[in-house]
């Protein structure tokens, strides 16, 4: 993929998924990052993390944001700023309050731990920067970053 500079920012081109709110897109939405990932030259296990945060962030619009319901549409974004993926996920869903969602106590033994909240925890611990945005008219944004360090990546 050809880069560009732009004032000394190194950027690729975006690439685009548009999909709806079926759970069975999910496939299709894996098998999107992994093409990206390997558009841009990522190695397994930096395509195994974004791909889980990805999978983690889709399934709860699709879940939280559009109540399952198959009629929504979710769009991806994905593209390379200098040594970060950004994966933007947008819709036109349902707003929630991130800061609302209680985080896991991952040291507490497994049937102790309530039920949900490891979708965003997990989001938060495998990319480097989890940023949302709520608008009533222009819809929900998710921007997720995650540095890539050409020729030695970082988990």
């Amino acid at each position: 993929m050809p880069e560009l500079n732009y004032k000394d920012r190194t950027v690729t081109p975006k690439l685009e998924l548009c999909v709806s709110t079926k759970m069975e897109n999910l496939t299709v939405i894996g098998d999107f990052v992994t093409s990206v990932a390997k558009e841009f030259g990522l190695d397994n296990d930096v395509t195994f993390v974004v791909q889980m945060a990805v999978d983690e962030a889709c399934a709860n619009v699709i879940e939280h944001a559009y109540c399952g319901k198959s009629n929504g549409m979710v769009r991806l974004t994905c593209q390379m700023l200098d040594d970060d993926l950004v994966v933007t996920i947008h819709d036109h869903g349902r707003a929630f309050d991130p800061q609302a969602v209680p985080r896991p106590d991952i040291t507490a033994p497994l049937e102790k731990r309530g039920e949900g909240a490891l979708g965003l925890y997990l989001m938060e611990k495998f990319m480097d920067s989890v940023e949302f945005q709520f608008d009533a008219v222009q819809g929900n944004t998710l921007t997720m970053k995650k540095r890539i360090h050409r020729g030695k990546q970082a988990l």
